[in-house]
């Protein structure tokens, strides 16, 4: 079968050359000490069509048949000219050499008049911006997307990988290309219908996922954003990679924390400036190239050229990078957008370049998306339903496209070494599904090795589709446990049938031996459908367990925080509809105080006072639990079977409501509580990000409510500066109440403050500010803070962090006027593209 298939895609490669590789002139472009310049300028004289070479000096660019003269320039040095003929399905390779020019200064009115120049067109195109914007209300096209990823570290032979994964992950290139009609309804909506999709590239495992942790507030939305893609990919859809110039700033997340600003924005004068560099004719039609530079190099800005049409003033095309400052994950960042003009003032582009590179570890990576657009339909009525929640959808056969239908529809053809990467892949990927290679991948899986007593011992059999492992010493030695150092050895079991559904189990068990005490849990969960996150899961456990799940870090593994815990929990979660989550527990416990167990001196001499055991009488509690949230204007797509998420761009609400069922089981606790939360990250344009929270919660039953359970609050942190909108930062270590109680929360990120000031900008700090308030009235507590600090980012590899430095005042009915200087750190998610504070 598997050579079969092999002879039969050679045939098409074979019988089907004429169209499959394109008609194209590449090369590399070095100075006369043979130094690659990159991101030099290769361009069609007197066009707007070019490309840029990359990292690499290596340059690629697309023809038909003909006769051209090709432009390479880049600044500093003089630009070359040559002339080439070239033929269909032929690849003409072209290596060039630019030689520095001397420097020569310009006749300060010839300056002056450039200048002058660029100011009246730029002003015109300003002038006009909103007519070409204004008059597009809707469009449909066709689109072929192809995106490219180069690693140029060092990498181990692909032949040797583990798994296809691990093919992909050591493979130099990885691809991605995709065909779509793509629908746009103003001002900034967008629905994809992909047809045909391919993906060779190294992506996660997107098994469904809940954030479980035994540390932190309870959650019960999947955090699936997109975990499948390669997170080195920019271009994933029209609504994530959409550059309009036409709009005065152009949010997009991926790159940078503010908006960037459009050369043609109505106050761009205050952010750029211009010359003008050359007018030349294509088609008939006169084209002002202007070259934009940015006045602050620490803002999101551009910097380039912008190509403008004689008398209509519209945008012919575009050739500029990000300023890097700005940039996230990215080293550098260019866009090349051409556009067609499809009817009187309008304009839409139809070929878009992306070229950026990704430092990583000893080496960086090479990303390029190319976008074809064509065959559009404008200002055409479309139904309001086809711009809901869902922005993606693939056709059924999207993934069964074979290499025949690719070469027929294809816009581009591929390069060369992109076929030869295809074919081998294909044929890598038939044999990684054979039985031979999988039953070869379930004994190394199976093998012990050096490290196995450290990590995990693990057994997997690819024929009923098992996995089953024991977490290693890592795991298995805690020596901070309650009563001193306890051992525990975890048992995990996977198995997927052949329904789809997934039934996952987990089985501790836990031993002190200072106490001689044996504890554990088992449980067990079904996934039965995962387009709606369903999920059952069950445990049953005697063990010692967090009073405050979110407790502060000095009171977190304190004695004065552990209760021992026998207890049953049935819990189901689903999503109802989308974005309106819910998860419905019954919990059933007997609970006592730790105080007749032995504990370690070391534990009395770190937590002081906070290591005296919480004391009460032993009971037993019946709890029905029901969580709900809404994440409101939630995107997202189904991609196969698994439904995934974007993150809102609305509030997210949340209900919780417990119940202590007395008599039940022979349950003594008879307690109502209801809790109501609202949280929301907002954008300020320019200005940066708010962030804020308000929660709310009061029990209106308290026949028999026992201080286990009380809302627990998190406490401070003595050095650390805890995510603000969550948390107080003056609060003292611990605080509950069986009372009603409202805390609010808030904090600004100001992006455009100090990178405005000379000399400081360069510093590439940030500012930060914020409030928070927690008011118990029947306890008479009321407490409110502010601070303010400084943040900067900077990357480990190519992960972005903040950190800042904060000043801190709080004053409460319960102590005095307090104030503190702490550190903080926030993590920026890839998928979600956000900061954790």
């Amino acid at each position: 079968m598997l050579k079969t298939k092999f002879f039969f895609s050679l045939l098409i490669f074979l019988f089907a050359g004429t169209q499959l590789f394109a008609t194209s002139v590449t090369g590399k472009v070095i100075d006369k000490d043979s130094t690659v310049i990159a991101f030099a300028n290769v361009y069609i004289k007197n066009s707007t069509y070019g490309t840029i070479t990359n990292q690499k000096g290596i340059y690629f660019l697309e023809l038909t048949q003909g006769e051209y003269t090709i432009v390479y320039s880049f600044v500093g040095f003089q630009a070359v000219e040559k002339n080439i003929s070239i033929k269909k399905n032929q690849t003409l390779v072209l290596d060039v050499i630019l030689i520095e020019e001397d420097v020569v200064l310009e006749d300060i009115e010839i300056v002056a008049d450039k200048i002058d120049r660029a100011k009246k067109i730029i002003r015109n195109a300003r002038d006009r911006r909103k007519t070409f914007l204004d008059s597009i209300r809707t469009y449909e096209c066709d689109i072929y997307v192809k995106t490219s990823i180069e690693k140029e570290s060092e990498v181990p032979n692909p032949e040797n990988s583990k798994d296809f994964a691990s093919y992909l992950k050591n493979e130099k290139l990885n691809l991605i290309e995709y065909l779509a009609k793509v629908y746009y309804k103003a001002p900034n909506r967008f629905f994809e219908n992909i047809t045909a999709y391919h993906n060779y590239s190294e992506q996660a495992e997107a098994d469904l996922l809940y954030m479980s942790a035994e540390y932190g507030e309870h959650d019960i939305t999947p955090h699936q954003y997109s975990t499948g893609d390669n997170p080195n990919i920019f271009y994933k859809n029209s609504s994530t990679g959409n550059f309009n110039f036409y709009e005065n700033m152009m949010e997009l997340p991926m790159l940078c924390q503010q908006p960037l600003i459009s050369p043609i924005a109505n106050n761009s004068y205050l952010y750029y400036k211009y010359e003008f560099v050359e007018a030349f004719l294509t088609d008939s039609q006169r084209i002002n190239k202007i070259k934009v530079t940015p006045l602050n190099k620490q803002a999101a800005l551009f910097y380039g050229n912008i190509f403008i049409e004689d008398s209509t003033w519209a945008l012919s095309s575009v050739d500029l990078f990000i300023n890097e400052a700005v940039l996230l994950r990215y080293e550098n960042f260019n866009i090349i957008q051409n556009y067609k003009k499809i009817d009187t003032d309008i304009y839409l582009p139809s070929r878009t370049d992306i070229t950026y590179t990704i430092k990583e570890n000893a080496g960086y990576i090479l990303g390029t998306s190319k976008i074809t657009s064509k065959n559009y339909i404008v200002n055409k009525d479309i139904s309001s339903k086809m711009f809901g929640n869902q922005i993606i959808k693939y056709s059924d056969d999207a993934f069964d496209k074979d290499s025949t239908y690719w070469i027929e529809n294809r816009f581009i053809p591929m390069k060369y070494k992109e076929i030869e990467f295809i074919k081998k892949t294909d044929s890598i990927q038939d044999y990684y599904a054979s039985d031979e290679y999988l039953d070869r991948q379930d004994s190394i899986f199976n093998a012990i090795r050096w490290w196995t007593p450290f990590i995990y011992y693990g057994i997997r059999n690819h024929y009923t589709d098992t996995e089953f492992y024991i977490s290693g010493l890592v795991e298995q030695v805690v020596p901070l446990g309650v009563g001193g150092y306890r051992h525990r050895l975890p048992f995990h079991l996977k198995k997927r049938l052949a329904n789809g559904m997934l039934v996952e189990t987990n089985f501790k068990i836990d031993y002190g031996f200072a106490n001689q005490d044996l504890k554990g849990t088992f449980g067990i969960g079904l996934t039965y459908f995962p387009r709606k996150f369903v999920r059952t899961f069950v445990e049953i456990g005697d063990n010692y367990e967090m009073i405050n799940t979110y407790a502060s870090f000095t009171q977190l593994l304190s004695r004065s925080n552990y209760v021992r815990n026998r207890s049953l929990q049935i819990s189901q979660r689903m999503e109802v509809f989308n974005g309106f989550y819910a998860e419905l527990r019954f919990l059933y416990s007997k609970q006592f105080p730790i105080n007749d167990i032995k504990l370690e001196q070391w534990s009395n001499y770190v937590f002081e006072d906070m290591n005296t055991p919480v004391e009460f009488l032993s009971y037993i509690k019946t709890e029905v639990n029901l969580q709900v949230k809404y994440v409101i204007g939630q995107k997202y797509y189904f991609r196969k079977k698994v439904k995934y998420v974007i993150a809102t761009d609305y509030p997210e609400l949340a209900f919780l409501y417990r119940k202590g069922l007395p008599n039940i089981f022979n349950s003594e606790v008879n307690f109502d509580y209801i809790e109501l939360a609202a949280k929301h990250d907002m954008k300020l344009a320019r200005m940066g990000e708010m962030r804020w929270q308000i929660k709310t919660g009061i029990f209106f039953n308290k026949h028999d409510l026992r201080i286990l359970e009380y809302k627990y609050f998190r406490g401070s942190d003595i050095i650390f500066f805890i995510d603000p909108v969550n948390t107080m930062q003056l609060l003292g270590p611990t605080l509950n109440t069986s009372h009603q109680f409202l805390q609010a929360n808030i904090i600004f990120h100001f992006e455009s403050i100090i990178n405005k000031i000379p000399i400081l900008k360069l510093t590439k700090l940030t500012l930060a500010a914020g409030a928070g308030t927690l008011n118990i009235p029947n306890q008479n507590f009321y407490h409110a803070e502010i601070f303010a600090g400084v943040e900067r980012v900077f990357k480990i590899k190519r992960q972005p962090f903040r950190i800042g430095i904060y000043a801190l005042t709080s004053d409460n009915t319960l102590s005095k006027a307090d104030y503190s200087f702490k550190i903080g750190f926030a993590g920026f998610h890839e998928y979600s593209n956000k900061w954790s504070y």
